[in-house]
C-alpha cells in the first residue's frame, strides 16, 4: 500500500485552510462561557457532519460522575449542556480517538485588551480572541487534519471525535464523552503545545474558603475580627503548604521550577469603606503530584486552612484532578513524532506541565500535540495560523498512518 506523503496532506491541508480558518473565527466569536457553550457546539456539530461524522449527544449525569473520586464538582447545573461524540469509519482496525474543548474562560479585564475579545481579528498572521489558543485553534487544527485524512481515501479503521464542556472548570464533560463511548486505541488532543508534547501534568483541586465575622462600624474597626484581614493569613499558610508540596518533585517534572502551585484566583469582601464585611470569600487552585489522590490534596489544604483559621469553612469545586503521566516511546507518540518531523523538522519536545488537561481520562496511549499561541487565559490572546495548518498537515498524515499500520 502506498504511504500517504507529507506532500500530499500539505496539499489537502492549503486547499481546506481557508475555509478551517473561516469555522476558526465564527467559533472565536461564540462566547462560549461556562454554561454558555451551545453555540459553540452547534457549530462544531455542524462542521462534523459535513465531514461525515456520525454525531451523538451526551449530558453529563452528576449522579454517575459523583462515583468517580477524579470527576469535577460541577459548578452550575447541565440542563441544556451537552458534549458530543463522534465516529467515522470502520469499526474494525486500529482506532484514534480526539478531543477538544469548546468552553473558555472569561475575558476580565477587558478594558485592557489592544482587540476585541470575541473578534477573531487576523494580525500578523495570528487570530486574536478569547479561546483562540486554548483550545479553538487546536479544535480547527484537529478538523482540518481530519478532513484532509478523509480527503485521501476511506480509512481501514475508526475516528472518534470528542466535543467537549468544561475543561476549563472540572473535566466532566470529556468523562462523560469518554463513559458514553466508545474509545479507541489512542487518544489525541489539541491544547497549544507550541510546537512540543504534553504527556505529563500535575492534580489540580479548587476550593472555596469563606470567613465569617461580625460586621460594624468602621468606628469600632479594633473591637472584632475583619474576615479580609483574616483572610492573610490562610494564604500564608497554603503558600506553606505550596512549599511543602515543592520540597521533593517528581521524577518526571524535573526541571520544573515549582511544578505544584497555589493560585488565589478571587477574594469577594465588603462593599462599604466605613464598615467592616461581615464575609470574605477566597476562590483557591492548587496543583499537587502525580501520585497524589485528589482527596489527600484536598485533605491536606483544608488541613491548612484550619491550622491558619480554624473557623473557616472549606467547600471543594470544580477541578478533582489527577495528576497523568504517558509513555513518551509508545508507538502512537513515536509515530506523532515522526510524522512532526516529517513536516516541521525536528522532534517534538515533552514538556512536562503545571496545568491539566482532559488527557487525564484516557488509558494507555495519550498525548497533547496542538498549535502555537500566546496569552491563554490572558489578555490578546492569539493563536498562529501557520501552526494550525502546519498542525493539521501533521495530523493528517498521523491519521493515515495509525489506519494503515
Amino acid at each position: 500500500m502506498e504511504i500517504f506523503s507529507a506532500a500530499e496532506a500539505r496539499r489537502e491541508v492549503e486547499r481546506a485552510l481557508d475555509e478551517a480558518i473561516g469555522f476558526l473565527a465564527d467559533l472565536i466569536r461564540v462566547p462560549s462561557l461556562l454554561g454558555e457553550e451551545e453555540p459553540a457546539q452547534q457549530l462544531v456539530e455542524a462542521r462534523l457532519r459535513k465531514l461525515g461524522f456520525e454525531v451523538e449527544s451526551v449530558v453529563p449525569d452528576p449522579r454517575r460522575l459523583a462515583e468517580r473520586p477524579d470527576s469535577g464538582i460541577p459548578l452550575v447545573s447541565y440542563d441544556g449542556r451537552r458534549s458530543l461524540v463522534a465516529t467515522v469509519g470502520e469499526e474494525n482496525g486500529p482506532s484514534l480517538v480526539f478531543n477538544g474543548h469548546v468552553d473558555v474562560v472569561s475575558a476580565e479585564p477587558l478594558d485592557r485588551w489592544t482587540r476585541e475579545p470575541f473578534g477573531a481579528e487576523i494580525a500578523d498572521g495570528r487570530m486574536y480572541g478569547r479561546g483562540s489558543c486554548d483550545m479553538k485553534g487546536g479544535v480547527a487544527a484537529m478538523l482540518l487534519g481530519i478532513e484532509a485524512a478523509l480527503a485521501a481515501g476511506s480509512l481501514p479503521g475508526r475516528l472518534v471525535y470528542q466535543s467537549v464542556i468544561e475543561e476549563e472548570c472540572g473535566g466532566n464533560g470529556a468523562l462523560a464523552a469518554c463513559l458514553a463511548g466508545p474509545l479507541a486505541d489512542a487518544a489525541l488532543i489539541a491544547e497549544p503545545t507550541n510546537g512540543g508534547m504534553d504527556l505529563v501534568a500535575v492534580g489540580v483541586i479548587w476550593a472555596r474558603i469563606t470567613l465569617e465575622a461580625d460586621s460594624r462600624h468602621a468606628s469600632n474597626a479594633d473591637r472584632g475580627a475583619n474576615p479580609i484581614e483574616a483572610a492573610y493569613p490562610v494564604i500564608e499558610a497554603l503558600h506553606g503548604l505550596e512549599a511543602e508540596l515543592n520540597t521533593d518533585p517528581e521524577p518526571e517534572l524535573a526541571g520544573l521550577e515549582q511544578p505544584y502551585l497555589l493560585n488565589v484566583g478571587s477574594l469577594h469582601a465588603g462593599d462599604w469603606a466605613s464598615m467592616t464585611p461581615g464575609r470574605a470569600t477566597l476562590d483557591v487552585r492548587l496543583g499537587f503530584p502525580i501520585r497524589m489522590e485528589p482527596a489527600e490534596a484536598q485533605r491536606r489544604l483544608a488541613g491548612a486552612v484550619h491550622s491558619a483559621e480554624p473557623s473557616a469553612a472549606v467547600e471543594f469545586r470544580g477541578f478533582r484532578a489527577r495528576g497523568y503521566s504517558f509513555d513518551p516511546e509508545s508507538p502512537f507518540v513515536r509515530l506523532l513524532a515522526d510524522c512532526h518531523e516529517e513536516v516541521r523538522g525536528g522532534r517534538p519536545r515533552p514538556d512536562p506541565s503545571r496545568a491539566t488537561t482532559d488527557l487525564r481520562f484516557f488509558e494507555g496511549q495519550a498525548v497533547c500535540y496542538g498549535p502555537t499561541g500566546e496569552n491563554l487565559h490572558g489578555v490578546d490572546e492569539w493563536v498562529d495560523l501557520q501552526s494550525i495548518a502546519d498542525v493539521a498537515t501533521v495530523i493528517a498524515l498521523l491519521v493515515r498512518r495509525w489506519g494503515e499500520s
